[in-house]
């Protein structure tokens, strides 16, 4: 009897979708990037994380007490988003009047990031812009625990997917930013209960021949591609769902699921789950290394600051830089701050909650 093409015992594809999402993210945010190719990666870059924080929720998390599940969330993510805001915020300090005057906007006085962290605005992001996914991903995380408590997971899937949709279409990028990014936690629930409700089918994907996945993973990205060139540029923390909206969810599930099954297909490498494990601390620091890798340039070689716009070859050095970079950081951040980044298993998450293993 032919042997199901994945094991059921241990799930490392989902490594291998954090890992890749991971360094879409940081492709992403790279300079000179091709803007198709941003496009691309932003259709699905940051729904892919909500969608697998969704797949590796527990029943046995689920059962926990309202105040014993907050308490977990607030020390894998709250605390680590508190550490990371503080180490931004004292490298903003002596930089950002530099960056505001080569970027040629207004200085930011001393307290607004400091007041944004308060009010979870767009304030605080202005130190590092990707601190906005802690604070969602905590919303959004506590929002369906408390959810789940009176409805089904296929019930919330199609609930909050419907909500997220209505609010794609009747959102004005006038009206005022809701505090501790519950505007973009509206979106993002949609994401997070699918992944949820998908926990439930991941025995018959493992069964599935790799000739179908692979032609479900090129059929994906192939409506991925028309989708994006459809609908434009989206940023899930700006609130700009493209130039048409309909198509926004529809192109973030089409990514979603084309590196789902993408993921089937690679095999378990350790470096795939080294940056699965490291997404907590490479996530937060990319975009201070980009920083830095700037600064190094204008400063001590005297480039102009667009210098990183000149060419594509600093959109594939600044990623490789900064992801050599992290491997020195997790090892100095696991060992001085073992209560925050200490004892993460082979399979640890950005999601405290969980591990891939026993997904």
């Amino acid at each position: 009897m032919q042997q199901p093409p994945f094991s059921a015992q241990r799930i490392e594809y989902i490594d291998n979708v954090k890992a890749i999402a991971m360094l879409l993210v940081l492709l992403g945010h790279a300079p000179g990037l091709n803007q198709f190719a941003m496009n691309f990666i932003y259709a699905f870059h940051m729904p892919v994380f909500f969608f697998v924080s969704g797949l590796v929720l527990t029943e046995r998390k689920l059962a926990l007490p309202l105040s014993r599940f907050i308490m977990a969330q607030i020390r894998g993510l709250g605390i680590p988003y508190l550490f990371f805001f503080m180490l931004s915020y004292l490298y903003w300090l002596p930089t950002h009047r530099l960056a505001a005057a080569a970027q040629k906007i207004g200085p930011i006085t001393w307290w607004e990031p400091l007041w944004g962290l308060i009010v979870g605005s767009q304030q605080a992001w202005v130190v590092n812009a990707v601190l906005w996914f802690f604070v969602c991903l905590f919303m959004t995380t506590c929002i369906f625990f408390i959810a789940k408590r009176f409805f089904s997971a296929g019930f919330l899937a199609v609930v909050f997917n419907l909500l997220g949709l209505v609010f794609t279409l009747v959102y004005v990028s006038s009206w005022p930013r809701w505090p501790w990014t519950l505007d973009s936690t509206l979106i993002a629930l949609g994401f997070y209960a699918t992944g949820h409700y998908t926990r439930g089918y991941l025995p018959q994907l493992t069964n599935l021949s790799r000739t179908r996945v692979a032609i479900f993973a090129l059929a994906l990205c192939l409506g991925l591609l028309a989708g994006t060139a459809l609908n434009g540029k989206v940023d899930l923390n700006l609130l700009d769902f493209g130039k048409l909206r309909l198509p926004y969810f529809v192109n973030a599930y089409l990514g979603i699921f084309a590196l789902l099954f993408a993921s089937l297909l690679l095999p378990s490498k350790r470096a795939l789950s080294w940056i699965a494990n490291n997404t907590i601390i490479i996530f937060p620091t990319h975009l201070l290394l980009y920083s830095l890798f700037t600064g190094i340039g204008v400063i001590l070689f005297g480039w102009p600051h667009d210098f990183k716009e000149s060419s594509w070859i600093w959109t594939v050095v600044f990623p490789i830089l900064a992801l050599g970079l992290s491997y020195p950081l997790s090892l100095i951040l696991t060992r001085c701050c073992p209560i925050l980044f200490g004892n993460r298993g082979p399979h640890a998450n950005i999601v405290p909650q969980a591990s891939s293993q026993n997904a």
